[in-house]
């Protein structure tokens, strides 16, 4: 019986060691920065189990010349029929100076004469291995808590290997754009709820304000091609295998128009059956009795 395998590797201060911690939580076998050449070896070990668990392994610049090794290693469980899972964890370079100023942690490239310097040297070393990685987390506006949120999404037992999965975010552009996502819909053109007072305390999550925003702020003729789009690309992304895909909605403040507007686009992707979903109010206030629908 074989166990699913999965490299975890990404840029240092990205969250990678946080990513191995969460799928251990979950009941992964993890091993941190093991040298490449022996992902086959370990992965054999691990399928002759009785009962074999999933395995991730860590793998990044600290490896050094062992990086040459992945592709070779790669190679040689693909041609003995094992699928290996990649997944990349990445940060904006203005956040990855912050948490190294805040950790006072050296970078792994110590030859680096800066911080800046080994940033800009790591995404070299790291660039093949990002270019043959299809899952990407960019950790950028991620706190510790919402990245192994995001993992236990991605690798829980809900989320089977081959499924792929959708996250519908919304979020407020004066709170800065959604880094990480693959679509973004501006909403800003709709009417805004904001300057209708008894509308403006609520969120989308309210059903007058989504009433609102979807009827007289012409939401619906707008999601309608959303999802005129969405229902084209989504069934070929998972054709060619994407296993995850984000989709942000920003309004001004991330508070009535793209929240409701994201409600709607998440209830339609989960009835294509062809995803989990899962949906996200990256700026919405929180309203006292207001849940989730």
């Amino acid at each position: 019986m074989s166990s699913r395998l999965l490299v975890v590797t990404g840029i240092s201060g990205s969250g990678r060691s946080t990513c191995l911690r969460a799928l251990e939580d979950l009941g992964w076998f993890c091993v941190d920065n093991l040298p490449a050449s022996l992902l086959p070896a370990m992965h054999e070990a691990m399928a002759d189990r009785t009962e074999p668990q999933p395995v991730a392994v860590g793998i990044d610049v600290r490896a050094g010349a062992f990086l040459d090794d992945i592709d070779a290693a790669l190679s040689t469980l693909e041609i003995g029929g094992i699928s290996v899972e990649l997944l990349y964890v990445d940060c904006a370079d203005d956040v990855l100076l912050r948490r190294f100023a805040e950790t006072r942690r050296k970078h792994p490239i110590l030859a680096a004469k800066s911080i800046e310097e080994a940033i800009r040297t790591e995404r070299q070393h790291m660039l093949a291995l990002r270019e043959r990685t299809a899952l990407v987390i960019d950790t950028s506006d991620l706190n510790i808590h919402q990245l192994k949120a995001k993992v236990g999404e991605l690798f829980g037992e809900e989320t089977s290997a081959a499924r792929m999965h959708v996250s519908v975010r919304s979020f407020g552009f004066k709170h800065g754009l959604s880094r990480d996502a693959d679509y973004v819909f501006d909403v800003r053109c709709l009417a805004n709820p904001h300057f209708v007072p008894h509308l403006r305390p609520q969120t989308g999550l309210s059903p007058a304000v989504a009433a609102y925003v979807m009827k007289d702020a012409g939401g619906q003729a707008y999601l309608d091609h959303i999802i005129g789009l969405l229902g084209h690309t989504l069934p070929l992304h998972q054709i060619e295998g994407r296993a995850l895909v984000t989709i942000a909605i920003g309004c001004t403040g991330g508070q009535h128009r793209s929240v409701a507007l994201a409600q709607e686009v998440a209830a339609y992707v989960r009835g294509l059956d062809i995803a989990s979903v899962t949906v996200s109010h990256r700026d919405r206030p929180h309203v006292d009795g207001e849940k989730l629908p």
